[in-house]
């Protein structure tokens, strides 16, 4: 049947809306509904951008990272079999997306400045406030992977079990990381601005 634009669009949020919505959208999207797929995505696209964008620095990059994330989770939705949460396997997608892009980053840097004789001057972004400007580079400070589970836990407030699972790590083992995190966090914002 097709219907009208502003019927799919009501169709659309009242499945967004209804209790055991998720459960029903990832059904209706593994088996290809493209609607459901759409309303999926728009209900997880702003969190994936924020996190694309605290692991990248970089607004367009970020923007442009959200966007291959999403089209990537399309491509392989048939695939996801629901063993995890929708949310903490779109996380894993978008954390390993970054990572990649870092790392190509940093090479590409790197053979720039090495063999090429090319200094990199990292642009400053748009002007922001000095506070995050300073959060910003207390975070860069921790190692990669406290930094990655402070963010996930005390930005998008995902459980202990759901960033276990987007980083393969124990539990135990993320509630370490994350008491060394925040210990490491304060230790290098007091340093650079006294107490909390």
């Amino acid at each position: 049947m097709n219907l009208p634009l502003v019927a799919r669009f009501t169709l659309s949020r009242a499945i967004a809306w209804r209790p055991n919505a998720e459960n029903q959208l990832l059904a209706r999207a593994r088996s290809g509904d493209r609607e459901a797929i759409g309303v999926l995505f728009q209900r997880h696209r702003d969190k994936i951008l924020r996190l694309t964008f605290q692991i990248l620095h970089d607004r367009e990059a970020a923007e442009d990272a959200a966007q291959e994330i999403l089209l990537r989770a399309f491509q392989k939705m048939p695939s996801f079999r629901g063993e995890s949460e929708f949310s903490t396997w779109l996380y894993r997608l978008a954390l390993n997306h970054c990572l990649e892009t870092q790392r190509i980053r940093q090479r590409r840097e790197a053979l720039l400045e090495s063999h090429l004789q090319v200094p990199i001057h990292s642009g400053s972004p748009a002007p922001r406030i000095e506070a995050r400007l300073a959060l910003e580079h207390a975070l860069d400070e921790l190692p990669e992977i406290l930094r990655f589970v402070l963010i996930l836990r005390e930005w998008h407030e995902l459980s202990y079990e759901e960033i276990a699972a987007i980083l393969h790590l124990p539990v135990g083992t993320v509630r370490s990381r994350l008491h060394e995190a925040r210990k490491k966090f304060r230790q290098s914002w007091e340093a650079q601005h006294g107490d909390l």
